[in-house]
């Protein structure tokens, strides 16, 4: 197959119903640089046709006046979008996907249509909240390319789509390719009723659902006491979002009639009853306080269905635990993955509650992890891969453009001791989750508040980094997308990088009222030169992947926009240092002398104090050595901290993102 920008990407929504047009928008959103590229939108009935394209044209509008799209980018966008009455004009899409029913003899019905149209290699898929691939495809032609693509609520937004495939690999991997590309994740799970998702989310909705039917709570104090402990809204709240209680109700019939299904998945009656109807009325709220005594008998009841449901889906091997954590946070909104809340709340905690609620409803099924207590050992934002002799770690925390936290640093490291005493690795390759990696975790930053606790973050940071540059083995970093302040950094801690087309370099965290803390002053100027370090640094200009090539920064450049073909090229170029046909070197860790002059810079709107500090981390550090100067370097970004316009810096991102400037105090 050719690489999918030199192609056209045509791809076909079938349905112009509740999920239809959001998943065309969010298609179209991927595909607004591809030249010729088009997304069908098709429906038989005119009017929902003609609502679809409505939606669509007031989501390009709303990003418009909101100055997240530019005006020219709404156009090209809406240009690729082709709403048809006739099914017949999607015959040339490389892939189609039905989003018109949860019905299963109308998907099939469209099935079959749909391959009497399309081209043998055309992709299928088919969105379902809980109808098995294999039902579906039961009467296909080529069974072997339909696929269950299940999105989630706000579909135009929601990054995670589950998908099942068949026994096909080079099939299913165009699959996956194919829903990157569209700018999802895609996450594979096993053919299983509603998969890994909505297995967890469906009977987390129907528990709530008993409490409520047997009078025990209102659904004001379900939602605030499940929203208090674990977030995500409330189990109401959110089905009056997405009117969800009848699908609630077919997913549970689905896994009632499962072969592990029981009568424990009876859909409660007060769903049906309920219908379409919101669960909270507005203007008569339902009193939502409550005491300790009924917290804990409706929390407990919530998170043994939680808990016993998420290790059912782990220990069923219906999907992998860390993809199953980040669904759980991502997909169905919970302030923290699942698994993740299982480990810090400690296992036998959960096999206490799960225990006690089998007590009282024995055909709840515990699985291995519960019964024995034993919590799944994974690394929460990293995936890992081999090509032969290279390991590959990609950095995946796509919601954050794969910011670098704590905890990721540490997963980072933690597997590379592995790696460095295992002697079928030879080198490895780092890359973020579609070549992004952006910067330190804006969120554990503005928790800062005293220099001393700045400090002590950016030495646990440096030391992973420094870690990284003394590493036995080698390290290339692959990026193709933004990559910023933290990334850049780790970035330059490895002996080699590689660049894609759709790179941009920069170290802005002078716009959040603070200067880099991981080796930023130090790392960038010994790779891109003073003069040009000295204004990224202060300005927060970007760096092209060109010219991070020309200047140094990178060691090879990719003409491509598909972070594959940098990590493609990453694997080509440590093969190549191991072959002894080039040779990967660290930053060099002497110190470095300066011009007897830098040049001016017009820092605009920044701040004057953090400015002063940052040019104090940049002179005086590469006058020291690199271990020297970068002790300096976190020393100054523990004053920087403490100064007025750090704390005007970071409230103002938090509010208000990147594009609106802080209007600093210069103190």
């Amino acid at each position: 197959m050719q690489a999918y920008e030199e192609k056209m990407m045509i791809v076909g929504v079938i349905g112009s119903g509740s999920i239809g047009p959001d998943l065309a928008y969010g298609f179209l959103s991927a595909l607004g640089r591809i030249n010729g590229a088009k997304v069908y939108l098709n429906d038989i009935h005119e009017e929902a046709l003609q609502a679809g394209v409505s939606r669509i044209k007031a989501y390009l509008n709303k990003g418009v006046s909101r100055g997240k799209l530019s005006a020219k980018a709404a156009q090209s966008i809406e240009a690729k979008l082709v709403p048809t009455l006739q099914l017949s004009d999607l015959s040339n899409c490389e892939y189609v996907l039905e989003a018109a029913t949860e019905q299963l003899p109308i998907k099939k019905q469209i099935l079959k249509q749909i391959e009497s149209i399309v081209s043998d290699d055309c992709l299928i898929g088919f969105a379902t909240s809980g109808i098995p691939r294999r039902d579906i495809a039961a009467e296909a032609n080529k069974p072997e390319r339909c696929f269950v693509n299940h999105p989630f609520f706000p579909a135009w937004r929601s990054l995670p789509i589950e998908v099942v495939g068949g026994d096909h690999p080079e099939l299913m991997k165009r699959m996956l390719d194919t829903i990157t590309f569209l700018g999802k994740v895609p996450v594979a799970t096993a053919d299983v009723e509603c998969f890994a998702a909505d297995d967890i989310f469906c009977n987390y909705i129907s528990e709530a659902a008993r409490i409520v039917e047997e009078g025990i709570a209102n659904p004001a104090q379900v939602d605030r006491i499940v929203n208090d402990a674990v977030g995500g809204g409330g189990p109401f709240n959110v089905m009056d979002l997405t009117r969800g209680n009848l699908l609630t109700v077919h997913c549970q019939e689905l896994m009632r009639d499962a072969k592990t299904g029981s009568a424990w998945f009876e859909p409660p009656k007060i769903l049906s009853e309920q219908g379409n109807q919101a669960w909270h009325d507005r203007k008569k709220p339902l009193d939502s306080n409550y005491d300790e005594a009924l917290k804990d008998k409706v929390l407990n009841r919530m998170m043994a269905v939680l808990f016993g449901r998420t290790f059912f889906v782990l220990d069923y091997k219906i999907c992998e635990a860390a993809d199953l954590d980040w669904m759980t946070r991502t997909a169905l909104g919970f302030s923290t993955g699942i698994l993740t809340l299982a480990k810090a709340w400690g296992m036998d905690k959960v096999y206490e509650i799960c225990t006690r609620f089998q007590a009282e409803f024995p055909l709840f099924e515990l699985t291995p992890s519960i019964t024995e207590k034993k919590s799944p050992a994974f690394a929460a934002n990293l995936r890992f891969s081999r090509d032969h002799e290279v390991a590959l770690i990609t950095i995946q925390r796509p919601e954050t453009k794969n910011a670098l936290n704590a905890e990721t640093l540490r997963d980072l490291w933690a597997h590379l001791e592995v790696l460095q005493h295992d002697e079928s690795t030879k080198a490895v390759v780092l890359s973020g989750y579609e070549g992004a990696l952006a910067g330190a975790d804006i969120g554990e930053l503005a928790e800062l508040k005293t220099q001393a606790e700045a400090e002590a973050l950016c030495l646990k940071g440096q030391a992973v980094l420094n870690r990284i540059q003394a590493y036995s083995k080698p390290i290339v970093m692959a990026v193709n997308g933004p990559v910023m302040g933290g990334g850049a950094e780790l970035s330059m801690a490895c002996h080699g990088r590689v660049v894609g087309a759709g790179t941009v370099i920069s170290q802005p965290e002078v716009n959040l009222g603070i200067i880099p803390g991981y080796g930023g002053t130090q790392r960038l100027p010994r790779l891109i030169g003073a003069e040009r370090a000295w204004k990224m640094l202060r300005d927060a200009s970007m760096m092209t992947a060109k010219n991070a090539k020309e200047w140094g920064w990178a060691n090879a450049y990719v003409d491509s926009y598909q972070a594959k073909d940098a990590q493609s090229r990453a694997i080509q170029l440590v093969r190549q240092h191991l072959a002894g046909e080039i040779q990967l070197k660290a930053v060099s860790e002497a110190a470095m002398d300066l011009p007897e002059s830098l040049p001016k810079v017009e820092i605009a709107h920044r701040s004057l104090v953090i400015d002063e500090i940052l040019q104090q981390a940049f002179v005086e550090g590469l006058s020291m050595n690199l271990e020297q100067g970068l002790a300096l370097e976190a020393k100054l970004v523990g004053v920087a901290v403490e100064t007025v316009d750090c704390d005007i810096g970071m409230k103002n991102f938090m509010q208000n993102g990147p594009r609106v400037p802080a209007l600093f105090m210069h103190e």
